[in-house]
């Protein structure tokens, strides 16, 4: 099994091949990185990169020409791509703060 194989078990939800330029921003705005979004589901995406070991962990995905901005933690690394799960907003937090991460995983 190959390991791309073996992460689509891992997902709690379907994603569809969507093929779409965007671009990731980290969460304090200061860098910004070209990105091809390859899939698309609720709980997260992959991501197409030119150098995915320097990839933010923590970033904002947002896709061109579409009304989607997501806060994202990086779950994994492969030769170009970058796969991210969405995260969540921690109850009261306001518009612009109060993402919730989840903890340092192993990152490949």
């Amino acid at each position: 099994m190959d390991i791309l194989g073996s992460a689509k078990n891992r997902r709690s939800a379907d994603r569809v091949k969507v093929l779409k330029s965007g671009f990731a921003i980290t969460v304090d705005g200061t860098r910004r990185e070209s990105c091809v979004v390859d899939n698309l589901s609720e709980t997260g995406a992959l991501l197409v990169v030119e150098q995915p070991q320097q990839f933010p962990d923590e970033i904002i995905v947002v896709i061109d020409g579409e009304n989607i901005r997501r806060p994202a933690h990086v779950t994994r690394r492969y030769d170009n791509k970058v796969a991210v799960s969405f995260v969540t907003k921690q109850v009261g937090a306001t518009e612009d703060s109060g993402w919730v991460f989840p903890p340092d995983q192993d990152k490949r």
